[in-house]
Formats: C-alpha cells, structure tokens, sequence
C-alpha cells in the first residue's frame, strides 16, 4: 500500500533554527501595543458578526423553504381537485396559483441573489468599523494596519469554525434532521466561501498599505505570505464544476503571490531556515518539485544534521525518481539511528507506481 505522502508531510515536525513563525509574527507584531482589551473586542465583533451572518443566510434558507413548501401546498391541492372534486373553477385556480408562485420564486431569486453582495459588503464595513473605531488614535501606523489586517483575518477563522458545524451531522437525528442538515450545508458553503474570500482580501489590502509605507517591514511581508497562501487554500477548496478553471488559477496565483513575498524576506534575510521551508512548501502546493528539492538541498546544507529534513528530501528523491539519491538519505539515517528510516524505503517505487499502472500493463 503506498503510504500517504500528505499526512506525512503535514505531521513532520520541523526543528530548524529559524527567528519566527507566522503565530508568532503576528502575535509580536499586531499585539506590540500591549492592547489586549482591543483584542478581546475583536474576538466578541468576530461572534457578533458571525450571528448576523447567520442571521442573514438562513433568511435566505427560510426564503427558499416558504416557497418549497407553498408548492408543494398548491400541487397537492391541485391533485385533489383533479381527482376528488373535479371541479373546473378549483382545478384552473390552483393551477394559475402554482404558476404564480413560481413566477414570483423566480422573481424574487433574482432579487436576493443580486442583493447578496452588497450585504455581505456591508457586513465587512462594518466589522472593520467597529475595529478601527477599537483603536488607539495615537497608534502607530505599522500597528494600525497589522492589527486590522489580522482582526480581518481573525473575521474569517471564525467563520471556518462555523464551516465545520455546519457540517457536523449528529447521528442521533431523525433522517429529516439529517437531510436539512445537508442540504444547509451545501447551500451555506458557497456563501461561507465567498464571505471569507472578502474578509482575505481585506486582509491582504491592509497588509499592501503597510508595505507601501514602509517597504522593507519583513514581518509585514511574512504575515502577508500567510494570508496569501490561506487565500489559495480557499480557493482549492471551493468545487463549483462551473467554476473550477477560474478557481484553479486564482488559487495558483495566490500561491505564487506568496512565494513573491517570501522572495523579498529571504532577499533581506537570506539563508534563513525558515524561509526556504515556506518556500518550498508553495512549490509543493504547485507540484513545482524541482524547485522544492532544490529549497530542501539548501536547508540541509544549512542544518546538515536535521533528520526531518533528510527525511522528507528523501520521499521527493523517490517520488522524482531520483532513487539513488533516495537511496543515499536512506542509508544517511540509518547511519544516525533515525526511527523512520524503514518506513522512507517504502517510498523506493513511488514514481514506478505512477508511471506503470497494474491496470495499463
């Protein structure tokens, strides 16, 4: 069985000397002011918006589920005076009423999601209102912008919480429960996806401001790489069929805007660990592996001692084709007693798999 390259990468736990992390740019940066009320605040405007949030999207669901059952309503009718009454007055009554209702559904659908947008604009206002207003007027302008760009981002965790109840289905509920449940799921997600991708860009642009004052702020450029890659996830994650060419290349030129940024911090600081593995993990997301490879060289020759790294530089040698240069990290951590060492040969066929299929052979 091939073993599952995503989860191992996800879980391996670097330990390179590097001089910060994401969490930690920001929690140094936007929080430099010592201003922990503002940041209670903005953890209740967060709560505050997701309920108006989803206030608004189930008036929407409520709207949907009037009309579904006033047709159901009419049709059922409909069939009973076909069949009990037979009545000519009733039958053309209800039929008039079924179109009617239609008309008026698909009327009023065009309305609403013309109208949608703009609420959800609205909403963004005023969050980021209500934040700039939580301020200090004296602040510091590297402050003011940072801390604004992460309670925009703070908007958008929030929201990812609220993704994941929506998708949580208990077991215990009735099959109708069950089937609302569903269905509200896939309604909502796009609209959640949509809001999120606002509250990003809002992100983004306060970062773009900073940067534009002060160029060279490189904890600016790094908390704007995150946000970059957070908003390319978004859009992988997105799987309207319609739009999934638009989709995909947003999500590669996020990614590719991350890398740009990680480009500047490693200009300013080069040969910085830390660096080259943010690096490197974009040019994975971009199945550009080449290029990872050649990041991963350069980390080791930076901690040449660093088994993790050995390890993960292995599977690519493998899974590229490279195996004796897989083979050579292999007997490298044998050598340094590393306990996953069996399981990097296990990867030896990796490319052989994917060239030669049982079932093309």
């Amino acid at each position: 069985m091939q073993p599952n390259t995503a989860a191992i990468f996800n879980t391996l736990n670097f330990r390179l000397p590097r001089h910060v992390t994401v969490n930690e740019v920001k929690q140094s940066s936007i929080w430099r002011f010592s201003r922990d009320g503002f940041r209670k605040s903005v953890e209740a405007h967060c709560l505050n918006g997701v309920k108006q949030f989803k206030k608004l999207l189930n008036s929407y669901i409520f709207f949907h589920l009037f009309f579904l059952g006033l047709l159901v309503a009419e049709t059922v009718a409909f069939f009973v005076f076909l069949t009990l009454l037979f009545q000519t007055s009733f039958i053309a009554f209800s039929l008039a009423a079924i179109l009617f209702t239609g008309f008026a559904y698909l009327i009023l659908l065009f309305y609403f999601q013309t109208k949608k947008p703009g609420q959800f604009l609205e909403l963004r206002n005023w969050f980021m209102m209500m934040c700039k207003d939580g301020l200090p007027k004296n602040l510091h302008e590297n402050d003011y912008h940072l801390s604004l760009a992460n309670a925009a981002y703070r908007f958008s965790t929030h929201l990812n919480s609220q993704e994941a109840e929506e998708t949580h289905v208990s077991s215990g509920h009735v099959a109708l429960n069950h089937a609302i449940k569903k269905f509200t799921h896939l309604y909502l997600k796009k609209d959640l996806h949509k809001m999120k991708e606002i509250l990003l860009l809002v992100s983004i642009n306060e970062h773009i401001q900073l940067i534009k004052r002060f160029p060279t702020n490189l904890e600016a450029h790094a908390s704007l790489a995150n946000t970059y890659i957070v908003l390319s996830e978004l859009y992988s994650a997105r799987q309207e069929r319609h739009q999934r060419e638009e989709l995909t290349r947003k999500s590669k030129n996020a990614m590719e805007q991350a890398i740009e940024e990680f480009k500047i911090i490693d200009h300013y600081s080069p040969n910085d660990p830390w660096v080259l593995a943010q690096l490197a993990t974009c040019y994975h997301n971009l199945q550009i592996y080449d290029e990872e490879i050649r990041l991963y060289e350069s980390i080791l020759q930076l901690c040449p001692q660093d088994k993790q790294v050995m390890f993960r530089l292995g599977i690519l040698y493998f899974q590229q084709g490279h195996n004796a240069q897989g083979l050579a990290m292999y007997e490298k951590l044998k050598e340094l007693n590393f306990s996953r060492a069996e399981e990097l040969i296990d990867f030896y066929d990796a490319n052989i798999k994917r060239e030669y299929r049982i079932n093309t052979l």
